[in-house]
């Protein structure tokens, strides 16, 4: 597929939201930050989730069609996604105006700041189901598709958070630990997405249809006035071996190997700077695996437009035989 730009940025944009906030949250219930580290988390957060919230705005091809969006409720996850990250975004605002301008953090804060880490969980989950939900789309069709976009938000979030969370406090050894854990966990989630994207590939070709399990198949979209909506996004060059084996790599590097090093170096040197390129190395990784997400993504509808050498389309076949049926049911033309 063609990455988009604003759904990379938007994507990363609420993982790394509601990873802050899940961090903030965790670190605040352990023991309660200063209030400089707390105005910043919280802000950072704020900041990442309208970033999202912004790209989403771009992403929109039709601005007057913004009004219906929530008219699918029952039916349609992208009019989900876009209750829950407002939602989320709401509550976000409220913590950040309550971090901000009111001494009291009693019960009420703890309590208002776990229900944003709900909502925020929520809106991740809900986008994450926007895409594991597409049967089209043979790549993301997995549950596993969910934990990726849930482990990369969580990590990128708590890397971030990592920048800003104090040395001396207690908490902050453990909160390590567990980044370095979860760092593991995403790696190993990665690669079972990776196995999928790679079965995907082999399910798709054109002497076998779509790989979904209805039939038969035919072209709704011959883009005789204009290009297909399928061959601007849904269909591009597959990108090349080398190309897919880099950014793999990149991932790996940037978003594991890289960051456990300098989290450790962290803990050993008590070094901030070490905790800062650790996030910066797990911001730019997941860059790279965002795009990767898309670039790498297999849709049914390349059998339409991009047939395989040696295997003609399954459409095209059809096609034809139609069009040689119909001649053969012509009456002959009789010469005056």
């Amino acid at each position: 597929m063609r990455p988009a730009p604003q759904l990379i940025v938007l994507t990363i944009g609420q993982g790394l939201a509601g990873g802050l906030a899940v961090a903030f949250a965790a670190l605040w219930s352990i023991h309660p930050t200063s209030a400089t580290v707390a105005d910043t988390l919280v802000l950072m957060a704020l900041a990442a989730a309208g970033i999202g919230g912004i790209a989403s705005v771009f992403h929109m091809h039709h601005m007057q069609a913004a009004r219906y969006i929530l008219r699918r409720l029952k039916t349609s996850w992208l009019s989900r996604e876009a209750l829950t990250t407002a939602w989320f975004g709401g509550a976000l605002a409220v913590l950040a105006v309550w971090t901000l301008f009111i001494p009291e953090k009693g019960t009420g804060y703890l309590v208002w700041l776990w229900l944003t880490v709900a909502l925020g969980l929520l809106a991740m989950w809900v986008t994450a189901m926007l895409y594991a939900t597409i049967p089209a789309v043979l790549s993301w069709h997995t549950p596993v598709t969910v934990l990726s976009l849930l482990s990369v938000g969580l990590l990128s979030g708590g890397a971030a958070a990592g920048i800003a969370a104090p040395f001396d406090a207690p908490p902050y050894q453990v909160f390590v630990v567990a980044l370095m854990v979860l760092a593991v966990w995403t790696l190993l989630v990665k690669g079972l997405h990776w196995r999928h994207f790679h079965e995907a590939h082999g399910r798709l070709r054109a002497e076998t249809g779509t790989g979904l399990p209805f039939a038969p198949y035919r072209l709704q979209d011959t883009g005789t006035t204009k290009p297909p909506y399928r061959t601007q996004t849904q269909v591009a060059p597959i990108i090349p071996d080398h190309m897919r084996h880099t950014a793999t790599a990149t991932v790996v590097v940037l978003m594991v190997l890289a960051p456990v090093l300098f989290l450790i170096l962290t803990l050993t040197a008590h070094v901030r700077a070490w905790s800062i390129i650790a996030a910066i190395a797990v911001l730019v990784g997941a860059v790279a695996e965002r795009w990767l997400f898309f670039a790498d993504a297999t849709h049914s509808s390349r059998v339409f437009f991009v047939d395989e050498s040696r295997h003609p389309a399954r459409v095209g076949t059809v096609q034809t035989a139609a069009r040689r049926a119909v001649k053969r049911t012509q009456p002959p033309t009789v010469s005056q």
